[in-house]
């Protein structure tokens, strides 16, 4: 007569182990339960019944069951899960076996309790189960999480007459929170098999699931229980299809989407801000990612913060001319095994363009940011014809512009139109300050951008003249560092507004910025997208800009913020004595343009476009 080993596994099971160990009473020659590190009374009450307790981490199903054999005192096993029951019919059949073992393994059918009801249909009965066998003649397999005894080959089995009770789920909620999981591992499962998902897998497969089991295998007959359980199973169908495929995709991003940012200004602007916005979240959705910027730029300094890889190399216009820059461009393209690169400046493109020919990459995005004409030059026809395979263009004016001068320089289909985009769930979150503290009742006017001609700052300062000159209480504030600003401190001098104008300098925290001022001007000459118009928007505040097409992608004239004519500062000067004067109108500006930011300039929006253009890239 043959003794035998109880083997079981558990984690958290304190309202089933008792059960089950109790059902085992008079077979058992031997009981170990291999615990998971369970957190509730699982152990304590093991214990209790003075049975071996070994814990042991989970590394699987199949390989924390075949761990567990190698614990038992003899190599009889009989292996339950926490929530299984011998019933008294299946007890008796194993005695008799227990007197006079003839075969490798014993099989009967487990009957599962569902929500308090016994189901005897569907794929869940009669499901058969090997779990009495010589551990000698086989292990645990199968597929986690649905594991299963093979008995090698050429191993004789029994079936044995009654049932092993189930006692699977107490609600159809705890159902649908394991599908959930188990999905999770079957898709996983699936992945390393090297198995695949297709459309028709996750839309046939779940069909005919629950035609079959609830209409082939009669599920129907267990009333509504039989119908959540075939839907339920339908469901997981699905779900690890689905995951299955999600997996894939994102191993294809993993393996063949290795995308290099270039962009090698010292300064801050739009455009860095949205290669660091765009690199950093495309890293988060599996893509592999690392960024060519130069040294001590303030990118890198950003950059520093994430799990990117940087590298630095400095560029310059001439760059494109130094086989030395090149050739170092082109030697970490091919170390990182570079399939796209994606490039902010004509600078960078000239260099990292060539480099990327060299190294033989296929896809060569270029970022243009400035609503300036690209020059009809031999130059940029070689550029944009050979070097380039798509441009994003951060707004429609900038996407007029590029083929301005040439509408062949490229093919407008392969121009896309990207809005910079804001997180306004970081943005909120971001701690604030005042920077400026208000006297004597004084409205505040803000601008933010590099002290360059394009920004068109002399304006505010005539600006400044005026309001002056009409007695209004006023502050402007500018933010930003350039090669202007002794010129613009000096001509604020000589309109005698060095008072009412203040320098902030660089300003890294922009909502501390907008959050102090009640409205926004922008007196750029040209302009891309007007990123720091959107920033202002989303904190509420109204916007006046020259006219100058790109602005007006961004407000909605007379709802958000009003255009003026390019250049006429009697025109800004009006439109900001309206506000001033209505407070009211200001706040609804203010409201409205923050709806227009969360409608049209998210950065999951953008986010979403250039996944889009990055997944038709061929490869």
């Amino acid at each position: 007569m043959p003794e035998i080993s109880v083997v079981i596994i558990t984690y958290n099971e304190e309202k089933n182990i008792g059960r089950c160990l109790d059902s085992v009473e008079g077979i058992a020659d031997d009981i170990v339960v291999v615990d998971s590190y369970s957190t509730d009374n699982t152990e304590k009450i093991c214990l209790e019944y003075g049975i071996r307790f070994i814990q042991h981490s989970f590394e699987g199903h199949i390989e924390q069951k075949n761990w567990a054999i190698t614990q038992a005192k003899y190599p009889h096993i009989l292996s339950l899960d926490a929530d299984e029951v011998l019933s008294e019919k299946l007890k008796k059949s194993i005695f008799k076996v227990k007197n006079n073992w003839k075969y490798d393994g014993y099989y009967f059918n487990r009957l599962t309790n569902y929500c308090g009801q016994w189901i005897r249909h569907s794929s869940w009965y009669p499901s058969r189960k090997v779990r009495l066998w010589d551990s000698r003649k086989g292990s645990w397999g199968g597929r986690n999480p649905h594991d299963r005894f093979i008995l090698e080959k050429g191993s004789s089995k029994k079936f044995l007459s009654g049932d092993l009770l189930h006692f699977s789920y107490y609600s159809i909620y705890e159902h649908v929170q394991q599908i959930n999981k188990f999905s999770d591992i079957v898709a996983t499962s699936f992945y390393k098999e090297g198995r695949r998902a297709s459309r028709f897998n996750i839309i046939i497969n779940p069909l005919w699931r629950f035609f079959r089991d609830y209409f082939i295998k009669l599920g129907f007959l267990d009333g509504f229980n039989g119908l959540v359980i075939s839907v339920n199973s339908a469901h997981e169908t699905f779900l690890k299809y689905s995951k299955l495929r999600r997996i894939h995709k994102e191993k294809i991003r993993s393996e063949t989407n290795r995308l290099c940012f270039v962009n090698s200004l010292h300064s801050w602007g739009g455009g860095e801000k949205w290669h660091l916005d765009i690199s950093t979240r495309l890293e988060k959705a599996g893509y592999q990612v690392f960024v060519i910027t130069s040294k001590n730029s303030e990118l890198y300094t950003r950059l520093k913060n994430t799990s990117l890889r940087v590298y630095q190399v400095n560029v310059s216009n001439l760059s494109f001319l130094n086989p030395f820059t090149v050739a170092t461009i082109a030697r970490i393209l091919k170390r990182e095994k570079t399939k796209t690169l994606i490039i902010n400046l004509s600078s960078d493109l000239k260099a990292a363009g060539l480099a990327a020919r060299i190294a033989g990459i296929q896809n060569v995005i270029y970022r243009r940011g400035s609503a300036i004409p690209i020059r009809n030059t031999v130059l940029n026809r070689f550029i944009y014809r050979h070097l380039v395979t798509e441009i994003i263009a951060n707004s429609e004016e900038t996407k007029r512009t590029i083929l301005f001068n040439n509408p062949n320089l490229i093919d407008r289909h392969k121009i896309r139109v990207v809005y910079n985009g804001i997180d306004l769930d970081e943005y909120k979150s971001s701690k604030s300050r005042i920077l400026y503290k208000r006297v004597n009742g004084e409205i505040i006017l803000g601008n933010a951008g590099r002290l360059t001609e394009e920004k068109g700052h002399v304006y505010l300062l005539e600006l400044a003249r005026i309001l002056k000159e009409k007695k209004i209480r006023f502050k402007i504030l500018i933010a930003g560092m350039g090669k202007l600003k002794n010129r613009l401190e000096k001509i604020a001098r000589a309109y005698k507004v060095d008072r009412e104008v203040k320098f902030l300098g660089f300003v890294k925290d922009i909502r501390s910025f907008n959050q102090t001022i009640d409205i926004f001007l922008l007196t750029s000459l040209w302009e891309g997208f007007g990123y720091v118009m959107v920033e202002a928007m989303a904190e509420e505040k109204p916007v006046i800009a020259f006219d100058i097409r790109s602005s007006a992608e961004i407000i909605d004239e007379g709802e958000t913020g009003f255009l003026v004519q390019k250049g006429n500062v009697e025109q800004l000067a009006e439109k900001v004595t309206t506000l001033l004067e209505n407070k009211k109108l200001r706040e609804e500006f203010g409201r409205k343009g923050k709806e227009r930011v969360e409608k049209y300039f998210t950065i999951h929006k953008a986010l979403k476009k250039v996944e889009d253009l990055l997944e038709e890239l061929p490869y």
